[in-house]
């Protein structure tokens, strides 16, 4: 009897409810790195290239020359992709939350100086819906504006804008480690 009144409560807590592994509210569809499915997803990887300047860079690939930074946002590592779990039980009884909290992951930062590569850092990023952020260490990305701000006078960069993965992966790795060929 208990077993079944069990069962009972978990189908009705599972069903009852709209089913969202995360946050995917219509008001968040314009910030930068929304997708059409909600939040960036838990194995998604994304090149992210700031620069500094008056517009939003609009570039096919990385540039072949000129100074900027770029952000490799990583999947989100083990324990962060366990606790979705608890933000899929969360999200179903307020969105408010987890828009607010947001979530951090690893992310890679090049910094090219007059085509100079620096070696890369690893800093972890912070997704944040409200406010629409990227938090990066000394560095933000306003999400609404896609504006790039400096955490520490409050002042604007330059902007951002989101490059293709697997072009700005070969990219990366023939600047940082040789080409292989």
């Amino acid at each position: 009897m208990n077993t079944r009144k069990l069962i009972f409560t978990l189908s009705l807590i599972l069903f009852a409810f709209p089913v969202s592994a995360q946050v995917n509210d219509p008001k968040y569809k314009d910030y930068f790195l929304m997708g059409r499915f909600g939040e960036v997803c838990t194995m998604c990887e994304i090149i992210v290239l700031c620069e500094h300047g008056e517009v939003i860079p609009n570039y096919e690939s990385i540039p072949g020359s000129g100074t900027f930074t770029l952000y490799h946002i990583q999947t989100r590592t083990f324990w962060s992709q366990v606790s979705t779990i608890w933000e899929w039980f969360v999200k179903n009884f307020s969105e408010a939350t987890l828009a607010a909290k947001g979530h951090t992951r690893p992310v890679y930062r090049y910094v090219v100086t007059e085509n100079q590569w620096a070696e890369q850092e690893i800093l972890q990023a912070r997704i944040i819906l409200e406010p629409g952020r990227l938090e990066f260490g000394e560095h933000t990305i306003d999400r609404v504006e896609q504006s790039w701000l400096d955490n520490s006078s409050g002042e604007q960069l330059g902007y951002c804008q989101r490059l293709p993965l697997w072009d700005s992966l070969e990219q990366i790795n023939a600047q940082t480690k040789g080409d292989s060929q």
